[in-house]
Protein backbone atom coordinates (compact mmCIF):
# COMPACT_ATOMS: atom_id res chain seq x y z
CA UNK A 1 0.00 0.00 0.00
CA UNK A 2 1.44 3.31 -0.89
CA UNK A 3 1.48 6.13 1.37
CA UNK A 4 -2.03 8.19 1.42
CA UNK A 5 -1.01 11.42 2.96
CA UNK A 6 -2.02 14.83 1.03
CA UNK A 7 0.72 17.06 3.14
CA UNK A 8 4.42 16.43 3.98
CA UNK A 9 4.80 15.38 7.56
CA UNK A 10 6.84 16.55 9.77
CA UNK A 11 9.01 15.06 12.73
CA UNK A 12 8.66 17.20 16.04
CA UNK A 13 9.28 16.22 19.72
CA UNK A 14 7.35 18.88 21.85
CA UNK A 15 5.55 19.10 24.47
CA UNK A 16 1.26 19.50 23.66
CA UNK A 17 -1.80 20.51 25.42
CA UNK A 18 -5.13 18.70 24.92
CA UNK A 19 -8.13 20.14 25.95
CA UNK A 20 -11.22 17.88 25.05
CA UNK A 21 -14.01 19.39 27.32
CA UNK A 22 -16.39 21.94 26.42
CA UNK A 23 -17.81 21.90 29.34
CA UNK A 24 -17.06 24.03 32.72
CA UNK A 25 -14.42 23.07 34.13
CA UNK A 26 -12.49 22.73 30.90
CA UNK A 27 -10.45 19.77 31.13
CA UNK A 28 -6.50 19.75 29.81
CA UNK A 29 -4.23 16.47 29.73
CA UNK A 30 -0.77 16.93 28.74
CA UNK A 31 0.90 15.16 25.80
CA UNK A 32 4.33 14.69 23.11
CA UNK A 33 3.59 16.10 19.75
CA UNK A 34 5.68 13.79 17.55
CA UNK A 35 4.66 14.41 14.00
CA UNK A 36 2.61 17.72 12.40
CA UNK A 37 1.40 18.55 8.99
CA UNK A 38 -0.88 21.47 7.55
CA UNK A 39 -3.57 18.49 7.83
CA UNK A 40 -2.94 16.39 10.76
CA UNK A 41 -1.26 14.79 13.91
CA UNK A 42 0.41 12.53 15.79
CA UNK A 43 0.97 12.40 19.59
CA UNK A 44 1.73 10.81 22.67
CA UNK A 45 -0.97 10.84 25.83
CA UNK A 46 -1.06 9.57 29.13
CA UNK A 47 -5.43 9.63 28.13
CA UNK A 48 -7.26 7.36 26.25
CA UNK A 49 -8.76 9.26 23.32
CA UNK A 50 -11.38 7.90 21.58
CA UNK A 51 -11.83 8.08 17.80
CA UNK A 52 -14.41 10.37 16.86
CA UNK A 53 -13.50 12.74 20.05
CA UNK A 54 -13.32 16.48 18.82
CA UNK A 55 -10.10 18.56 20.84
CA UNK A 56 -8.39 21.87 20.78
CA UNK A 57 -4.49 21.56 20.65
CA UNK A 58 -1.98 24.08 22.05
CA UNK A 59 1.06 24.04 21.52
CA UNK A 60 4.43 26.25 21.08
CA UNK A 61 6.46 26.01 17.01
CA UNK A 62 9.91 27.26 17.36
CA UNK A 63 10.48 29.82 14.47
CA UNK A 64 13.25 29.74 11.60
CA UNK A 65 13.06 33.85 11.58
CA UNK A 66 14.52 34.78 15.01
CA UNK A 67 16.83 32.12 16.74
CA UNK A 68 15.36 31.42 20.11
CA UNK A 69 11.68 32.19 19.35
CA UNK A 70 8.30 30.20 19.16
CA UNK A 71 4.87 30.77 18.14
CA UNK A 72 2.00 29.86 20.06
CA UNK A 73 -0.28 27.44 18.24
CA UNK A 74 -3.55 26.62 18.36
CA UNK A 75 -5.61 23.48 16.43
CA UNK A 76 -9.07 22.11 16.43
CA UNK A 77 -8.70 18.61 15.77
CA UNK A 78 -10.73 15.24 15.48
CA UNK A 79 -9.26 11.73 16.91
CA UNK A 80 -9.19 9.07 13.76
CA UNK A 81 -7.54 6.26 15.52
CA UNK A 82 -5.90 5.67 19.02
CA UNK A 83 -3.71 2.68 19.89
CA UNK A 84 -1.83 1.75 22.85
CA UNK A 85 1.97 1.50 22.99
CA UNK A 86 3.39 -1.83 24.05
CA UNK A 87 6.23 -2.17 26.57
CA UNK A 88 5.77 1.26 28.65
CA UNK A 89 5.52 1.12 32.24
CA UNK A 90 2.46 3.33 32.49
CA UNK A 91 -0.18 3.29 30.10
CA UNK A 92 0.95 5.42 26.89
CA UNK A 93 -1.38 6.17 23.57
CA UNK A 94 -0.50 7.06 20.01
CA UNK A 95 -3.05 9.25 18.77
CA UNK A 96 -3.74 10.55 15.22
CA UNK A 97 -5.79 13.05 14.67
CA UNK A 98 -7.08 15.13 11.85
CA UNK A 99 -6.64 19.34 11.83
CA UNK A 100 -10.10 21.08 10.87
CA UNK A 101 -8.27 24.64 11.90
CA UNK A 102 -5.06 25.74 12.91
CA UNK A 103 -4.37 29.37 14.00
CA UNK A 104 -0.79 31.34 15.22
CA UNK A 105 -2.30 32.88 18.70
CA UNK A 106 0.98 34.97 18.48
CA UNK A 107 4.99 34.86 18.48
CA UNK A 108 6.77 34.40 21.91
CA UNK A 109 10.09 35.81 22.04
CA UNK A 110 12.40 33.32 23.32
CA UNK A 111 13.11 35.38 26.87
CA UNK A 112 9.61 35.58 27.64
CA UNK A 113 8.17 34.63 31.17
CA UNK A 114 6.16 30.96 30.86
Amino acid sequence: MGERRKARRYEVYLPLQVCTSRRRPVEFHTAQLRDISRTGVYFHASTALEPGTKMELTFALPTEREAGSSALIRASAQVLRMTALAGEITPLYGVAACIDRIDLVRPMPANAAA
